[in-house]
Parts: C-alpha cells; structure tokens; sequence
C-alpha cells in the first residue's frame, strides 16, 4: 500500500460546486479500488492524499492529473504504508488554513529532496484531526 501527497494550481472559476463534484466522484469510484483519501483547496491551489494499493493509487493520479479544473499537478510525496490515516474516509475535503498551505508549499518546495518522514506524517495527522472534528 501507498500513501501519496500531490499538489497542483485550480484553473480560475473553481469554487465549492466543483469540489463537491470531486467528492461525488470520489464516493462513487473510490471504494472498489480500495483508495482512501483528502482533498484540500484553497488560496487557488489543491492538495490530495491518496491512500490504497500501489497500482490503483498510481492510475487514479494520473486520470486526475488530466482533470481539468487544475494544472500543474505534481507529486510531492510518495511512500510505502502498513496502516492508512484516513480509514473508511473515500474522499474528505477540507478547505485550507493559512498555516496548513505553508506546511504544503514547503514539502512542495522540497520535493525534489528528501524529505523526513515526520514533516509529512504530522500535516497528515492534522488534516485527520480536522476532519475527526468536522459535525
């Protein structure tokens, strides 16, 4: 199983309806594929876990790749995973903080190196907390 981290920039014009289109899709064709998962948007820019066996997480990001409410997609953190963060969970959506996109534009900026595993783990863990407190 893996556990992926992409980011990429909204097209203009995007806003909560083509998000909640996202989710829709993701609720429907997520589960047979075993992907678990977040997506988080704002300040123009998406970012998306994507949990679940290697194969499906790896074709579902290069169908959303194409998708064309966003552009410049690129991974930002791929690793090998025992146990998922975001269990029974086929697609959360959560809308940004400022802190939470600084977090995001610096693994981001680092991608090209390596990076630790704790820095990606803990903004993981966040996001989970978020949702766990979303009524």
């Amino acid at each position: 199983m893996i556990r992926l981290l992409y980011i990429s920039d909204a097209h203009e014009g995007i806003n909560e309806e083509a998000v909640n289109g996202v989710l829709k899709s993701a609720a429907k064709n997520n589960p047979p594929l075993g992907i678990t998962g977040l997506l988080v948007f704002g300040g123009g820019v998406f970012a998306q876990i994507l949990e679940g066996p290697e194969q499906a997480v790896l074709r579902k990001y290069v169908q959303i790749a194409t998708d064309m409410r966003h552009h410049n997609c690129r991974i930002v953190y791929i690793t090998t995973t025992q146990e998922r963060i975001f269990k029974d969970i086929s697609m959360a959506a959560l809308e940004a903080q400022p802190m939470e996109m600084e977090h995001i534009a610096e693994l981001d900026a680092r991608r090209h190196e390596t990076v630790p595993a704790d820095a990606f783990t803990d903004l993981m863990h966040v996001f989970f907390s978020r949702i766990q407190a979303l009524p």
